[in-house]
């Protein structure tokens, strides 16, 4: 049994005043990758077809390696924030709704270091991936 009572007034759960710090959050980032998203798709468009070394020339300008890292990392904000809520809404048993937010939040954060390593590497010119690695 939980130790968390609902309180409930005329048959109508009561508000637990917590959530709105998350929805806010939520928003926020969805505002912030409205731009973040216009500015990769562009650079996308400006970029293809120039080849690797094209690739490499516009990685190397720290504005775009910076725009790049901030899009990767708000996008997993959002993505960690959006599964946290769907595992919330849905899973009810205790030990799986742990194991589940932990995982989700491990794989946000291993995400994270990946795609930021990668944008370093590559801002800097050396190959994504180490010798050796990769086909």
């Amino acid at each position: 049994m939980s130790a968390h009572r609902s309180v409930y007034r005329k048959n109508v759960k009561v508000a637990e005043r917590k959530g709105a710090g998350g929805w806010l959050a939520e928003r926020l980032s969805s505002l912030v990758l409205v731009p973040l998203t216009l500015w990769a798709l562009w650079s996308a468009a400006m970029i293809a077809g120039t080849g690797y070394e094209g690739a490499l020339g516009w990685f190397a300008q720290p504005v775009n390696a910076w725009l790049l890292a901030a899009t990767w990392l708000v996008t997993l904000w959002h993505m960690n924030m959006g599964i946290t809520v769907i595992v919330e809404d849905y899973i009810h048993k205790r030990s799986t709704l742990g194991l589940l937010l932990g995982l989700n939040t491990l794989l946000c954060l291993s995400l994270a270091v990946i795609g930021l390593l990668f944008i370093t590497r590559l801002a800097v010119g050396s190959d994504p991936l180490p010798a050796g690695f990769g086909v």
